[in-house]
């Protein structure tokens, strides 16, 4: 049985944080009512026509939605939109700054009709401060909160290659929303809950900001290794494949040199020793692994590196994921119904009871306008369209 059945969730948004959360709740059995302008819709579904016509971007966070074609600034369109938020459990909002105030969908105007609505807002710096006026999108956003400082290599930074701001903030806040529907669940009483991209962020820095509390001063970019870790990252083969391999412990570091590498002389390097001793002259160590590593192809290493039980996997092009035997065994690609026929989706990452909850189908625009609004005892306001 989906775990959110017969919970409303009504989905003012566009983009990707807030259509993820979203569909995350749906995947998890909520009915997820996507509003969308009649002209044009989420802003998503024009980005590209990659998915056999249709966005790329709009599939991979509107699946298993219903779509209600409304304009929310037309006063025809208001007792629909009033209806529908007196029969929600859950109001998402994720526009822009302002744009719940000026179109009375802020927390006060959802509260004066369902008072124990969960009211979740998504924004890019917060509900308040000095920033909260300023738009935010994800490239903006890995630059402010210091994302960028931190990826790359010391000679530029890079930008993390998926919407890693937009997915955060979209993950904490479903995961908040079924709390305080969890906690509605007890008492009865709405909540609202506010994330933005930016504390999700700066909260996803991890260890970092402790380097400068603690007196170490800023984090290196180091590429593809890891700054407080050695050695940690993706190495070439003497095929030239990458793989990458995590040296976590004294015990890891133990069985890498003696089991691995078949150097157990490594072990008697004093500089060695420890993890921080490692970092602090990763300049020679890795350079010598580099060598030693070259000796062989990277299928033999990884073999090597199971067999010793250090963390290690093969540095995957998106074809060979797409192919991979976990995926095709954990049954996680399915084929969902669309405007434009069956097509492919990357299914919930959830596994309830053992079992992965089914993936809806892509919504057209407003293709469920008409039905929703029924539900709710009302007909089609004559200016919104379909």
């Amino acid at each position: 049985m989906p775990l959110l059945r017969g919970t409303r969730v009504l989905a003012f948004e566009n983009g990707l944080a807030g259509p993820l959360a979203t569909r995350l709740l749906a995947d998890l059995g909520a009915d997820v009512v996507k509003v969308e302008r009649p002209e044009g819709g989420d802003v998503t579904r024009a980005w590209d026509t990659i998915a056999a016509g249709l966005s790329s971007g709009f599939v991979w966070m509107n699946r298993g939605k219903r779509s209600v074609a409304l304009d929310v600034k037309d006063p025809d369109a208001r007792p629909a939109v009033e209806r529908l938020v007196e029969r929600s459990d859950v109001v998402l909002v994720n526009y822009v700054p302002g744009w719940a105030e000026r179109v009375g969908l802020d927390e006060p105007a959802v509260r004066s009709l369902r008072p124990d609505a969960v009211y979740v807002e998504i924004s890019g710096y917060g509900p308040d401060g000095p920033y909260a006026g300023r738009n935010a999108y994800d490239l903006v956003m890995q630059g402010e909160t210091g994302l960028l400082a931190v990826t790359g290599s010391p000679e530029a930074p890079a930008r993390v290659g998926v919407s890693v701001c937009d997915v955060g903030a979209g993950s904490y806040a479903a995961v908040a929303t079924l709390a305080a529907l969890a906690r509605r669940a007890e008492t009865g009483e709405g909540a609202r809950v506010s994330v933005s991209l930016f504390d999700t962020m700066v909260d996803w820095l991890g260890y970092f900001p402790h380097l400068l509390w603690h007196g170490r001063g800023e984090p290196p970019r180091t590429g593809m290794r890891h700054p407080l870790f050695c050695p940690y990252g993706p190495f070439p083969g003497g095929d030239g494949r990458l793989f990458g391999v995590a040296v976590l412990s004294a015990d890891h570091w133990r069985a890498l040199c003696e089991d691995v590498l078949g150097r157990p002389e490594l072990l008697g390097e004093e500089r060695w020793a420890t993890n921080e001793g490692r970092v602090a002259v990763r300049d020679e160590l890795e350079p010598l692994l580099e060598r030693i590593f070259a000796e062989r192809p990277a299928t033999e290493w990884l073999e090597r590196l199971e067999a010793a039980r250090i963390p290690c996997g093969a540095v995957n092009e998106v074809a060979e994921v797409v192919a991979h035997p976990q995926l095709a065994h954990n049954g996680l690609v399915a084929q969902v119904s669309s405007p434009v026929g069956p097509i492919p989706v990357v299914g919930s990452p959830f596994l309830v009871d053992g079992e992965r909850p089914p993936s809806g189908a892509v919504p057209a625009l407003g293709e469920h306008t008409s039905e929703v609004l029924a539900e709710v005892g009302l007909g089609q306001p004559q200016s919104s369209s379909t």
